[in-house]
């Protein structure tokens, strides 16, 4: 497989923004239209998207390792068909609504004012991990370790304490309320 390294990408760089399958290590990828292409078989290694569309890309065997995506549009992404081996992802300002992580292991995340809606994090292993102002309305949370995990300032998230494991996991007295809806009871002010 070519390696490619500390090479910097832009829609400017490249006529047709399709992305050859090699190894990248150390790239940054800048305010480039990848949508509907395939990433299968593609490796990543301490990489970063800014400003990139990544929508409904195929991560088949797709090697993710210390990757961070800013400012990016991601919607539908399996995650979940990506290599296990190193998994590592991080996020900033994107957009990952109806985006799968099912079965994941995601240590320490960061998914920093995310729109995370109707993302599925089941049986996720999400422990120490930070969704600090990000949105996860209808995110899907089953069986998930969410051990430390920070929520104190995530948005309308919904956790049935009794199929997630939360020990230790961070809440904000003001937003509790995606702890209880779950429950046989009336919220009212």
């Amino acid at each position: 497989m070519k390696i490619i390294e500390e090479k910097v990408f832009t829609s400017k760089s490249s006529a047709t923004n399709k992305l050859e399958i090699a190894q990248y290590e150390f790239c940054e990828f800048k305010n480039i239209d990848f949508s509907r292409q395939s990433f299968s078989e593609a490796k990543f290694i301490e990489c970063t998207f800014a400003e990139c569309d990544l929508s409904l890309i195929n991560l088949t065997n797709c090697y993710l390792q210390d990757v961070k995506f800013k400012n990016c549009k991601m919607l539908g992404l399996h995650f979940d068909t990506c290599s296990d081996f190193l998994f590592e992802v991080n996020f900033w300002n994107c957009k990952l609504d109806n985006s799968s992580f099912f079965q994941k292991n995601m240590k320490k995340a960061q998914f920093l004012n995310c729109n995370l809606e109707s993302v599925d994090f089941t049986e996720a292993d999400l422990s120490a991990s930070n969704f600090e102002r990000s949105n996860l309305l209808q995110a899907m949370f089953e069986n998930t370790i969410l051990e430390k995990t920070d929520f104190s300032a995530a948005l309308n998230f919904s956790i049935n304490l009794q199929i997630n494991k939360v020990n230790k996991a961070i809440f904000s007295k003001k937003n509790l309320e995606g702890l209880l809806n779950h429950l046989p009871i009336i919220l009212i002010d």
